[in-house]
């Protein structure tokens, strides 16, 4: 099966949730299901609460755009609660159904959080902004407060391991703007928290030199890790821009400047540099790209007239580039979905064999990365965080790029 060129990311990412839908959506038991085992899941059929967030994430996106996506909502956002922990409100990583266990990630607990915003902004229905409040009151319990701390301040990533992470921090901040607007007798609050969350990471996280954000420190440490993630990067972005947009704070929009010029440099970290610079790309798989091309379109929005206009043309140009790539070397030629790599030779053995090796002359040997790859049949195999984050990549990346012109090759 041959797929025609990609010109309508919003169509795209429309596609992708209604087929991984049909593909992992289990009426019967009102969660996902995967066939068998694949990345995210845990018992070897049931998906950690990561997975989960990231494609009902995808399919809020695409309801805001599409009407008969609706119906979708409602069960996808319910699936949260056999997470819950009912004694402190968190969500555990696994289905929780005695209530108590206690694996929780702030970071997941975070997206979960802007899941449920989101839908309410979506539907109006007062039952998910309820329980989005619930839950960011218990989110802002995760800041370092510990006097002991070598390292003070930050957000903890898990309620039992109090590493001070980039992703969790930045993530907290962006739900607390999120539901600023909803909660007006809260909102300074929230507002403030958000700006102390940002400050910290800048201060904290933030490598003076490329402008990247690393990835975190242990709370009982002061050494940063210095893994620099697209992710990371972009929910800081997204945090600073919103934070502009609503204080007006010259100081976020310097923040949000630094990062999205970082965000597109072809120079740093996070891009493979292996190639010539037209062709190099970001390098890390679809569900932390996503959140890097939603802080950019955050970012143009948020700062809007204030973005440069040479700035805006590198971003539109950058993220046109990558949605083109994405969907040509990473969606599976029979089911039309996505494994979650973002790196060409890392595909589908007959995609390597043909548009690889003649855009990319085949310069890296062809391998399937251990995510992307059924254990016991060594063949690409999907999973349900891959195709949610592939659909978000096209919806996100759609709000920068919403029409792609026809093209001959992957410029």
């Amino acid at each position: 099966m041959t797929f025609p060129h990609l010109s309508d990311p919003n169509i795209e990412g429309y596609q992708t949730v209604r087929k991984f839908w049909i593909e992992y959506y289990n009426p019967q038991q009102q969660t996902f299901i995967s066939k068998r085992k694949c990345n995210g899941t845990y018992d070897d059929h049931k998906f950690v609460i990561w997975s989960i967030a990231v494609a009902v994430q995808s399919i809020i996106d695409g309801a805001r755009l599409f009407p008969e996506l609706h119906p979708m909502i409602d069960p996808a956002v319910m699936i949260f609660q056999k997470y819950k922990n009912r004694r402190i409100k968190g969500y555990s990583a696994a289905e929780n159904p005695n209530g108590d266990d206690m694996d929780i990630y702030y970071d997941d607990d975070a997206q979960v959080a802007s899941c449920m915003i989101t839908a309410y902004e979506v539907t109006g229905n007062r039952k998910y902004m309820d329980q989005a409040y619930e839950l960011v009151e218990f989110l802002m319990t995760g800041w370092n407060n510990d006097p002991k701390a070598r390292t003070k301040g930050g957000m903890c990533w898990h309620i039992k391991n109090h590493y001070l992470n980039a992703c969790t921090t930045a993530e907290v901040a962006k739900c607390c703007l999120q539901i600023s607007k909803y909660i007006p007798s809260r909102s300074r609050e929230y507002i403030d928290f958000a700006g102390k969350c940002i400050d910290w990471q800048i201060g904290v996280l933030q490598d003076p030199e490329d402008k990247l954000i690393m990835d975190g420190v242990q709370d009982t440490e002061v050494d940063v890790n210095r893994m620099k993630w697209t992710y990371n990067l972009g929910t800081t972005l997204s945090a600073a821009a919103q934070l502009y947009a609503i204080t007006r704070n010259p100081k976020w929009k310097r923040i949000a400047d630094e990062l999205a010029t970082a965000g597109i440099d072809s120079n740093v970290f996070f891009y493979d540099r292996d190639y010539e610079h037209s062709k190099r790309y970001w390098r890390d798989g679809s569900y932390f790209v996503q959140l890097l091309i939603e802080g950019l379109a955050d970012y143009l929005l948020y700062v809007g007239s204030e973005v440069s206009p040479d700035l805006r043309t590198r971003i539109h140009d950058e993220v046109k580039k990558h949605l083109i790539m994405f969907y040509e070397f990473m969606k599976d030629p029979k089911t039309g979905l996505y494994i979650q790599s973002f790196e060409p030779h890392h595909t589908y053995r007959e995609i390597y064999d043909t548009k690889y090796m003649k855009y990319f002359e085949g310069k890296k040997s062809w391998e399937l990365k251990s995510e992307d790859r059924d254990d016991d049949t060594g063949e690409a195999q999907m999973c349900l965080m891959g195709c949610g984050a592939a659909a978000r990549v096209f919806f996100q990346g759609a709000r920068i790029v919403p029409k792609i012109d026809p093209y001959n090759d992957l410029h």
